[in-house]
């Protein structure tokens, strides 16, 4: 829980007031933070590419979100918690009835059309940060694999354009032998350390770190409750693990194919360093909101038996 973090170094990216200190330690209860020579939400590395989904790239604001959903036709009105086809939907959080603390946690939406269906999610960083996403992904699918759509892309095409877009990925399971994972018939995978340099090499600390965090940290659109997730106010587990393998981004994409058409495509897109930075300054922040209510609490409340 946030409650647990005893945070007493501040990482490069500034919320609004915060001045930069020298380096300390980060104390948790239970875990350790992620500490990383940290770069501001909006920053994508000096050499790392752009990190985007339909257009809407990582650092950017709810903004950029409501444009992309009109240029891609989605019509109905935003709601709050419940999503129909074809609506942008947010997801409202206060943290612990704080005051100053409510802020919109995702925006999600998905809509079907005679020839595909398209899904996306969108995870924001909490007060006192800007309003920033940091977290993101899209789903789509073209018909199943027994009737593949005439929209459906080649994955030829599919896979050259992730290339161009991501450069080489550091790993790829499954692509030209089948069974990746059950129902994906390729997995590829793209990391970057902290500076921007794409990582080469995939061992088994990999797998056990960045790997994992990626499954803890990613969106998930849809129509489920999982489409609402966002990590960053609350799970500092993630970016721990994300730490321990020197990713400070990532990108995942499960392809499903049939005679080389592309029927179902899966893309995420992660800042665990933009992520981590905004929980540093919202524990903070919360710390301090805690001590200022407590003795409100406890001049206003006192014991009487």
């Amino acid at each position: 829980m946030i409650g647990s973090a005893d945070c007493t170094r501040q990482p490069g990216i500034r919320s609004p007031g915060a001045r930069a200190v020298k380096s300390r330690r980060i104390a948790l209860t239970a875990t350790a933070l992620l500490v990383t020579s940290s770069l501001p939400v909006l920053a994508q590395g000096v050499t790392a590419p752009r990190l985007a989904i339909f257009g809407v790239p990582l650092g950017a604001s709810d903004a950029e979100i409501d444009q992309m959903a009109r240029t891609r036709a989605f019509t109905g009105p935003m709601l709050s918690n419940v999503c129909r086809d074809g609506q942008v939907c947010s997801w409202k959080v206060n943290i612990e009835n704080i005051p100053g603390t409510e802020f919109i946690s995702t925006k999600w939406g998905h809509r079907t059309l005679p020839d595909r269906m398209e899904a996306f999610s969108f995870a924001f960083t909490a007060p006192p940060n800007e309003h920033r996403i940091w977290s993101a992904g899209s789903d789509q699918t073209f018909g199943d694999q027994y009737n593949v759509s005439a929209a459906a892309p080649m994955l030829s095409d599919v896979l050259a354009e992730l290339r161009q877009r991501f450069g080489e990925p550091v790993r790829v399971n499954g692509l030209g032998r089948g069974g990746a994972e059950l129902g994906w018939d390729a997995k590829l995978w793209w990391l970057w350390d902290a500076n921007g340099h794409a990582l080469r090499s995939w061992t088994t600390q990999t797998t056990n770190t960045c790997h994992a965090a990626i499954g803890m940290a990613s969106v998930e659109p849809g129509t489920g409750a999982l489409a609402n997730r966002n990590v960053a106010p609350v799970e500092p587990r993630a970016f721990l693990l994300a730490r321990q393998g020197n990713c400070a981004r990532a990108v995942e994409v499960g392809i499903a194919h049939r005679q080389g058409h592309v029927y179902k495509l899966k893309v995420r897109v992660i800042d665990f360093q933009a992520g981590h930075d905004s929980q540093f300054y919202t524990n903070r922040f919360l710390n301090e909101q805690r001590r200022a209510l407590d003795a409100q609490r406890s001049s206003r409340n006192r014991p009487d038996f």
